[in-house]
């Protein structure tokens, strides 16, 4: 079988290129830190964070057919984008190449070019599709994370004035809500048009936990829920 790997929304395929050997997905390492305490036996082990993990190297090994095709690959196999992988066809995640690309040739008989691209890649993944808002009209609808991460949604409200917005265990109090503001959890910010609106809110931004979250809001008419799924 002739594996194939997605890289800034090319196919590997189509820029004859096979990957040999099935890529391993690799689960990251948890970002902690080991405390010895004196007088007290092992250590005391300290995360950073909920869902904090490193970011790691995927080394993949790629078979260029054809001479007069490498330099094509050199050109495609480099900067920054989002790479999926076979093994998970419906995620991607970010990455940059590092390192030299050194393209061999296989043998004397045979036109093919084998090198090895590292991709250092952030830990948590995405759905290679966009997914799809969530329309609440009422408040008290639920929302179910199908992940065993927490989510950080972008949500849109749909009114004017005083606006609370609660899920997850969290709150958040825009006094003075003007419609069309979104609400960026994963940055902290109240967004109008792209741009942040500074001390526009108080309390903590709402996340999506795993499983069923149920969404309440007051003073907006509406709101529209833009998951951002992390998957690691």
């Amino acid at each position: 079988m002739i594996h194939y790997f997605i890289w800034k929304n090319v196919d590997s395929r189509v820029m004859f290129i096979r990957v040999p050997n099935r890529v391993p997905v690799i689960r990251p390492e948890e970002r902690v830190e080991h405390v010895t305490i004196p007088g007290r036996p092992g250590e005391l082990t300290v995360t950073e964070g909920d869902d904090i993990y490193q970011s790691y190297i995927q080394t993949v090994t790629v078979t260029v057919v054809g001479n007069t095709h490498v330099r094509d690959a050199e050109e495609w196999l480099r900067g920054e984008g989002f790479i999926t992988f076979d093994t998970q066809p419906d995620l991607k995640q970010k990455a940059r190449i590092i390192g030299a690309l050194t393209f061999e040739k296989h043998s004397r008989n045979l036109d093919l070019w084998h090198a090895d691209v590292q991709f250092y890649c952030e830990p948590l993944k995405r759905m290679r599709t966009d997914p799809t808002p969530i329309v609440l009209d009422e408040s008290g609808e639920t929302v179910t994370n199908p992940s065993v991460l927490t989510a950080k949604p972008k949500i849109a409200i749909s009114g004017s004035g005083a606006v609370t917005v609660s899920a997850g265990g969290k709150t958040l109090t825009i006094p003075s809500c003007v419609d069309g503001w979104v609400i960026d959890s994963e940055n902290e910010w109240i967004l109008q048009n792209g741009v942040p609106q500074i001390g526009a809110c108080s309390g903590s931004f709402p996340v999506l936990a795993p499983g069923d979250n149920t969404v309440l809001f007051t003073g907006a008419t509406g709101l529209t829920v833009t998951p951002e799924w992390r998957f690691i």
